[in-house]
């Protein structure tokens, strides 16, 4: 049984260096996949919030980061599932 999800936001911009990169573990224990699915954008919003911070365009790359980080975690999450 998975239990935890680590978010991580994408690396949504080119120049992005790679260790920069924030990191949230989502707890999945008891919870339905809609409570999933909340904590999972939640998580998104405060990861790309620190990741985006002192970007010049900022709610535009904040944004980017937001969708690009749950296409990556749901994505994550559904290849660990479908593994298990």
């Amino acid at each position: 049984m998975i239990r935890f999800v680590t978010l991580a936001a994408v690396a949504a911009f080119a120049f992005a260096a790679p260790a920069s990169a924030a990191e949230v573990r989502v707890s999945l224990t008891g919870k339905s996949s809609a409570q999933i699915e909340a904590e999972i954008v939640q998580a998104a919003r405060s990861v790309c919030l620190r990741e985006t911070a002192f970007e010049t365009l900022v709610q535009d790359a904040y944004g980017r980061c937001v969708r690009a980080t749950v296409k990556s975690a749901t994505a994550k999450l559904a290849s660990v599932q479908a593994a298990d």
